[in-house]
């Protein structure tokens, strides 16, 4: 039986592009491998995940994952880079689309990377977010063929 599509977008199985990150966060050897981990755990709810490739200078007390009811839809990553000079630092520019509710939402971030003693950790980033609501009778954005109010309309 063939492995699904990994669900960070990269057109690879899931079983060998994002699952052996999330069981071993050393298998991350770019800032663009651990953002995409990142996506999938956010997709999958895997809170130790995000927690544990999270700097600890900037890590919350936890991701309230069980509580969201965010449908995430697409990663696609625009741009990523390692300081050549350091090889310690990195950025990813990326987009996110994804359900909240009744909208469609479209979130652009330049993430920020650091390593230490050979793990990448999530920094920061800066980020926007365009939210555009999704009529009920509209076909959902998710993809299923399904009217909106039938498919991922939460609430």
């Amino acid at each position: 039986m063939k492995d699904q599509k990994c669900y960070c977008c990269s057109d690879l199985e899931f079983s060998k592009c994002c699952q052996p990150v999330l069981n071993d966060h050393g298998k991350a050897t770019s800032p663009e491998m651990l953002m995409r981990s990142r996506y999938t755990a956010y997709v999958v709810k895997d809170e130790r995940h995000l927690l544990a490739t999270w700097a600890p200078s900037t890590r919350p007390q936890s991701v309230a994952l069980d509580k969201d009811q965010t449908k995430w839809l697409q990663l696609r990553i625009h741009d990523h880079t390692v300081d050549i000079g350091s090889g310690d630092t990195g950025e990813v520019d990326f987009q996110a689309t994804f359900i909240a509710g009744d909208e469609l939402c479209h979130m652009k971030e330049r993430s920020r990377f650091i390593c230490k003693k050979g793990f990448w950790y999530y920094l920061d980033g800066e980020n926007s977010i365009e939210k555009k609501p999704i009529n009920r009778k509209a076909v959902c954005p998710c993809g299923s063929g399904k009217k909106f109010k039938r498919c991922c309309l939460t609430g």
